[in-house]
């Protein structure tokens, strides 16, 4: 006896159609946000009002490096991305072998990203981290020219209630004294303002043409968290504006394939690393339609955190089902 086997995916290995929608969006307003000047670049030696260096990290309280091996950025997630049209771009090389920042300063000598022996180093875009083979003394004086995103686009499992929600306009006295909230490693908080993608469970189907395929829709709830009440309007705006429009997914499970992730385990660009329009012009996924926008709540958590949600059904199609 012949029995039908499961349609819709291929192994049970495969990304389905959930967790194509949730990356699909995340990338794509990530870039889309570059495009619309969502950076601010880093100079060596910039100082903010208060005295503080931007371009110096320090020593990561991190237990899984060793002292002085890896040393973090006051904002993480760095731009690593080029060929963003807005002007002034972004801090970012020229050496597509290594995109991103160019190099380190370390007590005022520039090493750059390509350095061998006691200096060789990678770049953790998502943490806002430098990370040496080999520790180098924690005394160091160890500064980075570079981008970081003001507007981070973030899965929602990022914001539990057990994270601390952080908003760091500059880097104030303790951050480089090591104290208070400012000692915890970047992977242990959530910089503000933020945009955190959450997949609900709503879904439902209608036919796309005799023979098979089906619309699929999929609602999606975009948590808009901000220090303030201002910025928490405009980033529900931003959201809420998108009404309509269609973006381009990407084949998740082709990209897997052909082991073409922009990032490698470490947050470090591969070399020739794919930026989202690179992504979708070569493994296309089809278009996602947003409809059916809704603002549905706007608070605030504390005087200082301000949340709102945006309610989205996304409209798709899948032929293999």
């Amino acid at each position: 006896m012949t029995i039908n086997g499961l349609k819709g995916f291929n192994t049970v290995f495969d990304s389905t159609i959930t967790n194509d929608i949730q990356d699909g969006i995340i990338e794509y307003l990530d870039w889309a946000l570059l495009e619309k000047g969502n950076y601010f670049n880093v100079s060596r030696g910039e100082l903010a009002p208060n005295g503080e260096d931007y371009s110096r990290l320090k020593p990561s309280s991190n237990d899984n490096y060793s002292a002085g091996q890896a040393w973090d950025g006051f904002k993480s997630n760095w731009v690593w991305q080029s060929g963003i049209s807005y002007s002034p771009p972004p801090v970012v090389g020229t050496n597509h072998t290594k995109p991103g920042v160019s190099g380190v300063y370390i007590n005022d000598v520039f090493y750059p990203s390509t350095t061998s022996g006691a200096y060789a180093h990678n770049i953790d875009y998502y943490n806002g981290r430098v990370i040496f083979n080999s520790p180098i003394p924690t005394s160091s004086k160890v500064q980075v020219e570079y981008s970081y995103k003001w507007i981070s686009i973030i899965y929602s499992f990022n914001v539990p209630w057990l994270r601390e929600l952080q908003s760091v306009p500059v880097p104030d006295p303790t951050f480089l004294q090591g104290k208070e909230i400012n000692n915890l490693p970047p992977e242990s908080k959530v910089q503000l303002p933020a945009i955190a993608v959450e997949m609900v469970p709503t879904r439902y189907f209608k036919g796309y043409q005799l023979g098979g395929g089906q619309w699929i829709y999929t609602d999606v709830i975009f948590h808009c968290l901000a220090e303030d009440e201002h910025t928490r309007n405009k980033l529900v705006d931003i959201v809420s504006l998108q009404n309509d429009k269609s973006i381009t997914l990407f084949d998740s499970n082709a990209i897997n394939t052909n082991n073409e992730f922009p990032l490698d385990y470490r947050g470090t660009p591969v070399s020739g690393a794919m930026r989202y329009p690179d992504l979708v012009e070569k493994y296309n996924g089809g278009l996602l339609r947003f409809t059916n926008t809704s603002v549905q709540q706007l608070t605030a958590f504390s005087s200082n955190i301000h949340g709102g949600i945006v309610r989205i059904t996304t409209e798709g199609i899948k032929t293999n089902i």
